[in-house]
């Protein structure tokens, strides 16, 4: 199986994940527990973040987010 591209947290990522289907397809992102929580890492909360391609990125906004998201394709 190939390796996801994109990992994010539906509670903790900070947007709504669905959103994703309209960036990439499925088989490219994992919806799960990516170990950031917000409760345990404070400077993430109202921020936007997630593994991509590897690398933990932290984003101020969503648009941004998916900005970077967008780059792999």
């Amino acid at each position: 199986m190939a390796k996801k591209k994109v990992k994010v947290c539906k509670k903790c990522s900070g947007f709504n994940v669905t959103k994703l289907d309209e960036v990439m397809k499925e088989k490219h992102y994992k919806v799960g527990c990516i170990g950031k929580c917000s409760k345990k890492y404070p400077k993430l909360a109202g921020k936007v973040y997630g593994y991509i391609d590897g690398d933990f990125e932290v984003c101020d906004t969503k648009k941004e987010f998916l900005a970077k998201i967008a780059k792999l394709s």
